[in-house]
């Protein structure tokens, strides 16, 4: 079986972690160059809660560093704020004028009465239409990217067909309720060479390596005949060779319009042995068939 070379690299110095983490994310840590950080693409991709997070803290800090430089200029130049109850009142009186100024509310109740003010504030209206601006692009950016959630088994399995034909088997399923259409599935595998610590990949055939519609699980199956690199082997030399199972999908999503991708693999301590899935899915009572996610990662041992 001819070797291919997917873009992850062959030699290497010393052995490496896995190719590819559970969440999609390479092994692989940049260093140098010009463009080393992308601002846009980190806030495109970071999970949701810290991008929530950044735009307040980032709306916080502008709004107060504002209302002490209205503090700086003088209150009595912001005509409407009630009488000084201390720097603490001040504070949250220029504030209540910086978040107004800002969001472009302008209820009138406080407003600039001299040139600095006037300026400053318009400065600042200035800032809170870009600074939207760019949260409303980021915001739209990150529901509008095509994105896969796909439900991969914790482990892959080496189970036993009827004929006794040993397999690979993993169990996938669509964590959303859209229909994921002509979905394709490559398995690499990866291996690592005892004496000089080159990693070799290897196109592991698969039983069907696509579907045309996706609404319930898919157990993907590479069966271990005289033909695959996998055929001999035992636990031990799985754990010797360093064998990692990599995964790509790729299907095209109608919520989106577009083509979404996912990626996956496992590495050789979470390969189970003679083991097999069961069914995760069953008929109700009304006839529509029933999915169970919980069960997707559920095996049993082989009669």
């Amino acid at each position: 079986m001819p070797t291919l070379d997917p873009g992850i690299g062959e030699k290497f110095s010393r052995r490496t972690q896995r190719a590819i983490n559970h969440d999609g994310t390479f092994n692989v840590r940049r260093r140098g160059g010009p463009h080393q950080h992308d601002p846009y693409q980190w806030l495109i991709t970071m999970p949701w809660w810290p991008f929530i997070g950044i735009v307040v803290v980032f709306f916080t800090v502008l709004n107060v560093g504002f209302a002490l430089a209205y503090i700086a200029l003088g209150l009595d130049d912001l005509p409407g704020v009630a009488a000084p109850h201390g720097w603490w009142q001040d504070f949250l009186s220029a504030l209540f004028f910086s978040i107004q100024t800002f969001t472009s509310v302008g209820y009138g109740h406080v407003y600039p009465g001299s040139n600095g003010s006037g300026f400053l504030s318009s400065v600042e209206a200035l800032v809170g239409v870009l600074t939207f601006a760019l949260a409303t692009g980021l915001l739209y950016g990150r529901f509008s990217r095509p994105t896969a959630r796909i439900l991969f088994s914790r482990t892959a399995l080496i189970s036993r067909r009827a004929d006794a034909t040993p397999c690979l088997q993993f169990r996938i399923a669509n964590l959303r309720n859209s229909i994921l259409i002509d979905l394709q599935a490559r398995v690499i595998l990866k291996t690592v060479d005892e004496a000089t610590l080159d990693q070799r990949y290897d196109l592991l055939p698969l039983e069907r390596s696509a579907i045309s519609f996706f609404p319930l699980t898919w157990t993907l199956v590479h069966d271990i005949t005289p033909e695959s690199p996998l055929y001999g082997l035992q636990a031990h030399d799985y754990a010797r060779l360093g064998i990692e199972v990599i995964v790509q999908l790729k299907g095209y999503d109608d919520t989106f319009a577009q083509d979404v991708h996912a990626r996956n693999s496992y590495t050789h301590d979470e390969i189970e042995w003679h083991r097999r899935f069961i069914r995760a899915y069953e008929v109700a009572d009304d006839g529509i068939a029933v999915v169970n996610l919980d069960e997707v990662h559920t095996t049993e041992p082989l009669n």
